[in-house]
């Protein structure tokens, strides 16, 4: 009976607190605010390896970007629907989306002069280039269904490879300034991005993957925010792949 007693007593407990908290679903009960969803952060990784691979791959055999739009928006609403955390980082602030609108600006930029540098130097790069166009499929689709799916797929891809996966190294670094170990920790998990998209068959993609990968965790982490990787990556995205494609 004793247990029984303090079993009750806790129960009630938990509900007055559960009153004073703000439910993240709206829900009308305060006594649900108390149940959360369990979600272990050491899955994460490997769901979005899988994700990637096995979309990446029906891109790869296919032409079609279907799958890779289906399984990064399961992976990305499983984290956005279930994870507090994940939602504060996607919380619009100023500085962050003016962050973004730039590193946009000076991605693309970046990327236009560094191409123009590099073919003199490898004659090979255009046709590499052209390859991974192909691979791609972006001259199957219309260009507004590509630039739909670009979109999508860019948020989906920074809410779950630079969201939750670099928390700690968020959560340990000063705003703006990183240390070693966060460079280290985002470049990782760059290069399994990067690792992750070889599915499709492209060496080329996946270079350029861990490459873009690094800088968009590098203006997640400093920025403690998903937006400023958000647009940056969907702005390069629509830039090379619908409005002005490399070759």
């Amino acid at each position: 009976m004793a247990g029984l007693y303090e079993r009750g007593v806790q129960v009630l407990a938990d509900e007055a607190r559960g009153a004073s908290e703000k439910d993240p679903f709206q829900h009308g009960t305060p006594h649900l605010a108390t149940v959360h969803l369990r979600m272990s952060p050491r899955l994460d990784l490997p769901i979005a390896a899988a994700c990637w691979l096995l979309g990446f791959a029906w891109v790869g055999v296919a032409g079609s970007w279907i799958a890779l739009v289906v399984l990064a928006s399961l992976a990305a609403a499983r984290l956005v629907l279930g994870d507090p955390g994940t939602r504060r980082l996607l919380q619009p602030r100023a500085g962050a989306l003016a962050l973004g609108a730039a590193g946009g600006v000076a991605m693309v930029g970046a990327t236009y002069g560094l191409y123009r540098a590099l073919v003199p130097l490898f004659p090979a790069l255009p046709g590499a280039t052209r390859g991974l166009y192909g691979v791609l499929n972006s001259a199957g689709y219309r260009p507004l269904a590509l630039g739909a799916l670009v979109v999508v797929v860019s948020f989906c891809e920074e809410v779950v490879w630079r969201g939750r996966p670099l928390a700690d190294v968020a959560a340990g670094t000063e705003r703006f300034r990183l240390h070693h170990r966060a460079l280290a920790h985002v470049a990782a998990v760059a290069i399994l991005y990067g690792a992750a998209s070889l599915a499709s068959g492209s060496l080329l993609l996946g270079v350029l993957a861990a490459g873009c990968g690094f800088t968009w965790g590098i203006l997640r982490v400093a920025s403690r925010s998903l937006w400023p990787a958000v647009l940056t990556h969907a702005a390069w995205d629509l830039a090379v792949l619908v409005v002005w494609p490399l070759a």
